[in-house]
């Protein structure tokens, strides 16, 4: 059965940085936190599966367009789960999560190859979420024009 120890020991062993909070439960995998518009990362290690979590904020302006394509990136992404999270006073979320079955048993070699692929696949929707003016970034500052 898959623990949260096993599983921080087979991503040390495929070389994916991860670290523990005090906050939460969750395996935090720096890799994806390192990249601009997530929140939060995690690898959540439960009885009978396992979960990869990882937010993103998006820009309220976007959001209308966001949910006309989330079809559109679910298809495009079919191992990653994408669903848009509102919260009161919070900016807009977008979930990106994969579900990993380890009731029956998962070796080193399949969860590696799973967290890999996961991680790929969110890098690549984080890429185009950028790409397409979805993600809440911090604007380059423009220098000021002289007037003369």
């Amino acid at each position: 059965m898959l623990t949260a120890e096993i599983a921080m020991r087979w991503l040390v062993a495929g070389h994916i940085d991860h670290y523990i909070c005090e906050n939460c439960h969750g395996i935090h995998l720096a890799e994806l936190q390192e990249l601009d518009g997530i929140l939060e990362s995690r690898l959540f290690v439960e009885h009978e599966d396992a979960i990869v979590t990882t937010e993103v904020e998006i820009r309220p302006t976007a959001l209308l367009m966001l949910m006309a394509d989330l079809g559109r990136l679910n298809m495009n992404y079919p191992s990653l789960k994408i669903f848009v999270d509102i919260v009161d006073d919070n900016l807009p979320r977008l979930i990106v999560a994969n579900y990993l079955h380890t009731q029956a048993g998962i070796e080193q070699h399949q969860f590696q190859w799973i967290m890999q692929q996961t991680m790929m696949a969110t890098h690549q929707l984080t890429q185009e979420l950028g790409d397409l003016g979805y993600l809440m970034q911090d604007e380059p500052q423009k220098m000021p024009a002289a007037v003369h």
